[in-house]
C-alpha cells in the first residue's frame, strides 16, 4: 500500500466492525426512502452511514464500541505520521492540521488552557443524532488510539460534550474513562500538560519527516481547488448580510441548483447549514464587538422576526443572544 495515496473509506471501517454493507444500505433505503445510487453517493461519509449501523446493532452505544477499533491502517499517510510522532502532544497537533485529509467533515483543534490543553472536536454538518453518534465514535477512538500510541490510558481531566446526557450514558465510562459532563459549549477533552509529553512507542523521527511531508503535499493538493462549501461560504460572507438565495448562489457558481445541492451533500454539508454557520458567525461577532440590540442584529441577519432569530441562536449555541453576550462580559472580568 502506498500511504500517500490511500483514502479513508467508511464502509471499510463498518465492515471491520462486523457490519454487513448490504444490510446497512438496505436499512437506510427503507428508513429514508432513498435509492441505492443515492446511498452510494453518500457512502464516503461515515456520519451518514453510522445511524444505520447503530440501529442494526440493537445497541444505542454501538458508536462507542466502533471507536475502539484501530483506525490507523485506514488513514494512509496521516496514520503513519501519527504513529511516528515523538509525543502525544505532537500527535494531537498533527490531528489539528491534517485530519481534513480523512474527508469526514470532522475537525480537531488543540487549544492551550491553564496547565494543559483542550482537544476540541467540531463536526461541520449533520442532524443532532448524527453528530452525537459521530462525537461518541471520535472521542472513543481518541482514547483508544492514545493508548495504542503510548501504551497508557489517556489520563484526561474531563470530557465535555455539547449534547444532553443520553439514556445510555452509563456505557460511556467503559470507553471514556474520565469525568464526563454534558450540555457544554464545546465538545472537548481536557488534558493535563504532563499527558502531552507522553512518549509515543513507535516514534520515528526520520520517518515522521517523510510522512508529514506526504500529509502536507496532500493537504496542499486539497486546498488548490476551493471546494463548493468554501465557495458558498465566501459568497454569503461577501453579501454582507443581504443573504442570497440558493438559486442566486448556484448561478454565481455557474451550476444548477440541483448540482449545487449534490456537491454540498458530497462534502457533508448543505446550503441551509452553511447559511446558518455564516449567520451564527456574524451574530457572535455583532454580540461581542458592537452594542447593537438583539433586534438590530436580527434585522441585519435577514430575520423578519426577532423571536425567530433568538430561537435559531439557541439552537446553534445552546443559549440566548443576551446570555451569550453576558457570558462574554463575565469572562472578561474573571
Amino acid at each position: 500500500m502506498n500511504p500517500a495515496k490511500h483514502t479513508f473509506h467508511p464502509v471499510e471501517l463498518l465492515e471491520h466492525a462486523g457490519f454487513d454493507k448490504e444490510a446497512v444500505y438496505s436499512h437506510i433505503m427503507t428508513r429514508d426512502g432513498v435509492s441505492r445510487e443515492e446511498i452510494e453517493a453518500r457512502s464516503r461519509l461515515l456520519i451518514y452511514l453510522l445511524p444505520g449501523a447503530v440501529a442494526l446493532s440493537k445497541f444505542p452505544h454501538a458508536a462507542l464500541q466502533i471507536g475502539q477499533l484501530n483506525l490507523l491502517p485506514l488513514m494512509g499517510a496521516f496514520g503513519f505520521a501519527l504513529q511516528s510522532c515523538l509525543t502525544l502532544g505532537d500527535a494531537f497537533d498533527l490531528m489539528h492540521r491534517y485530519y481534513p485529509l480523512i474527508g469526514q467533515g470532522v475537525q480537531w483543534q488543540t487549544i492551550t488552557v491553564d496547565k494543559g490543553a483542550a482537544l476540541r472536536l467540531k463536526i461541520e454538518a449533520g442532524t443532532p443524532d448524527q453528530k452525537r453518534l459521530m462525537t461518541e465514535l471520535a472521542f472513543s477512538n481518541c482514547f483508544f488510539m492514545a493508548k495504542v500510541l503510548t501504551g497508557k490510558t489517556l489520563a484526561a481531566s474531563e470530557l465535555q460534550l455539547q449534547y444532553p446526557q443520553p439514556d445510555y450514558h452509563r456505557n460511556y465510562r467503559k470507553h471514556l474513562p474520565t469525568r464526563i459532563s454534558f450540555d457544554k459549549r464545546y465538545s472537548q477533552v481536557l488534558l493535563p500538560e504532563e499527558v502531552l509529553h507522553c512518549t509515543v512507542r513507535t516514534a520515528d523521527s526520520s520517518g515522521h519527516v517523510l510522512f508529514r511531508q506526504q500529509c502536507e503535499e496532500l493537504l496542499q493538493t486539497i486546498n488548490l481547488v476551493e471546494n463548493t462549501s468554501t465557495a458558498v461560504r465566501r459568497i454569503l460572507l461577501q453579501a454582507a448580510g443581504d443573504f442570497p438565495s440558493i438559486d442566486h448562489v448556484a448561478n454565481r457558481l455557474h451550476m444548477s441548483k440541483s448540482t449545487l445541492g449534490r456537491r454540498l451533500e458530497s462534502e457533508s454539508s448543505s446550503f441551509r447549514s452553511i447559511t446558518d454557520q455564516v449567520k451564527n458567525l456574524l451574530a457572535k461577532e455583532y454580540l461581542s464587538s458592537t452594542g447593537l440590540s438583539v433586534a438590530d442584529i436580527a434585522h441585519l441577519l435577514d430575520y423578519s422576526d426577532t423571536a425567530n432569530f433568538r430561537r435559531a441562536f439557541v439552537r446553534w449555541n445552546g443559549e440566548t443572544p443576551n446570555g451569550y453576550r453576558c457570558s462574554l462580559q463575565t469572562d472578561s472580568f474573571s
